[in-house]
């Protein structure tokens, strides 16, 4: 399974390649007056109005101040941002090292040193109900 990885905080998560449609650097965000936690704005992709999430809230690896780059993927009705803190690098998935451990997480996975955790964002999202009502 081909698959893009996005450094979060000291973590690393994948999500399927074929969800992608592209990074943005350093994204245009429009924050949202009292948006719940994990929402970090809105960005205007070509005139439609995407939700812009906070991946580091999303898998509980710590909020992301500031991210430089965003992943533009497909949801189950939308698209949707992802925050990272790197640019973002493919990968070869073929069977995982061990199973995810919380809702959301597919699989764990081995690459050189460290270990990725293949997720399903949707799945992350609406694990957070305040989130699933503002996507």
């Amino acid at each position: 399974m081909r698959v893009l990885i996005l450094r979060i905080n000291a973590d690393y998560y994948a999500v399927p390649m074929e969800s992608v449609h592209q990074v943005l650097r350093h994204p245009q965000v429009t924050e949202v007056p009292m948006a719940p936690a994990g929402l970090l704005g809105v960005l205007n992709v070509r005139g439609e109005i995407v939700p812009f999430f906070d991946t580091g809230t999303l898998t509980g690896s710590g909020v992301l101040r500031n991210p430089p780059f965003a992943v533009l993927l497909s949801g189950d009705k939308d698209l949707m941002a992802l925050a990272t803190l790197e640019l973002p690098t493919t990968a070869e998935f073929d069977e995982p090292v061990a199973p995810g451990a919380k809702p959301g997480e597919l699989g764990v996975y081995s690459q050189g040193d460290r270990l990725i955790t293949l997720v399903n964002i949707e799945e992350l999202v609406n694990n957070q109900p305040e989130l699933s009502r503002a996507s």
